[in-house]
């Protein structure tokens, strides 16, 4: 004999809810107080309910999936952001189907044809150098998508990231206040519209500072050896860079390959500040200032935008652009033969971990 199934009724009576708020949480909707929600779910786990999601989407036709894109899992950046989603799809009764471009345009389109086909609700994608035909594809489908991370300057699609120009401008102008006057921006490509903007926030602070002709822009490349063969020759140069700013994750790995290779101490030979914060820049010493991407915001943000266009999906586009702080600890440092200076207003939460 089959074992009777338990009933969402019988949920909500053992959690002291009514059948709408247990109903509410299974189907993700919002104005469910988290204590209620947590009892519901409690009550779910305790008695072995499994929602029919399926079943449930299909009346609604919604299947409570959402598929989410991203370049690289391996990127710190996008894992960190697939992690917050996920928490935050777990927490509303979602699904996420996770699937990789690979920074190929052509397999990233072919992924989103396969979620499209899967019947997702919507998705989050975080795309390729030129991710046209899958716009394309995307707009066809009028489904409901965020674009996270690699913004563009004119979004079609709701937005979500940092304010690149405003974190990279802060940065320089920390490093210009330690009295460096030789920088060295190093990225791995202005084809992404974030990187550009990063660019454009460097020259912008050493154009201030009227220094805009000892400004370096250094484009060695989309991985951490390319990056290390190209920025050593510059190290090794008799007018080197006292400091280098590093505009992604990659570069900041490949920048410290290329240190080591030149033999070079930090900060005392050189100042370096990263542009991502991690937990890897406090493992050894000395720990690594960095601009900190806020992830969980940055996914939460997404999450809204998404799922508020399932009930309005006539909305608006929205376009968040949020701060990212400057966390200073030991690699950034007067430059050599120079006194250092306090400077106490760029530390936030600390100056070390």
């Amino acid at each position: 004999m089959s074992q009777r199934k338990t009933t969402i009724r019988e949920v909500a009576s053992r959690a002291g809810v009514s059948l709408g708020t247990a109903s509410n949480v299974f189907n993700g909707k919002a104005g469910v107080a988290a204590g209620s929600r947590q009892r519901v779910l409690e009550a779910a786990e305790a008695l072995g309910f499994r929602p029919n999601s399926l079943a449930a989407g299909l009346r609604r036709q919604r299947t409570r999936t959402i598929g989410l894109v991203v370049p690289d899992v391996l990127n710190i950046v996008f894992n960190e952001l697939v992690e917050h989603l996920e928490n935050i799809a777990l927490s509303q009764s979602y699904e996420v189907i996770i699937v990789t471009s690979r920074e190929d345009p052509e397999r990233e389109h072919e992924r989103v044809r396969a979620l499209l086909s899967r019947r997702v609700d919507g998705l989050v994608i975080i795309p390729t150098r030129d991710w046209s035909a899958t716009e394309h594809e995307m707009r066809h489908h009028r489904i409901p998508v965020v674009v996270l991370d690699r913004i563009a300057a004119q979004d079609h699609f709701p937005s979500v990231a940092v304010d690149n120009v405003a974190a990279t401008r802060l940065g320089t102008e920390h490093l210009l206040g330690l009295g460096h006057r030789d920088l060295a921006f190093v990225i791995n490509s202005t084809r992404l519209w974030n990187s550009a903007a990063r660019v454009e926030g460097f020259l912008a602070a050493m154009r201030a500072a009227g220094l805009e002709q000892r400004a370096r822009v250094l484009l060695p490349g989309m991985t951490e050896e390319e990056t290390r063969a190209g920025v050593l020759p510059v190290l090794m140069a008799a007018r080197r860079p006292t400091a280098v700013f590093t505009g992604s994750n990659v570069a900041t790995l490949g920048v410290l390959r290329a240190v080591q290779d030149a033999g070079m101490s930090i900060p005392q030979d050189l100042s370096l500040l990263a542009f991502d914060d991690f937990a890897w820049l406090t493992v050894l010493r000395p720990f690594v200032s960095a601009i900190r991407q806020p992830t969980e915001a940055l996914a939460g943000h997404a999450w809204r935008i998404l799922t508020a266009a399932f009930e309005a999906p006539d909305r608006p586009a929205e376009h968040i652009r949020l701060a990212a702080p400057l966390i200073t600890r030991e690699t950034t440092a007067a430059p050599p033969g120079k006194a250092r200076r306090t400077m106490k207003a760029d530390t936030v939460d600390g100056a070390s971990p």
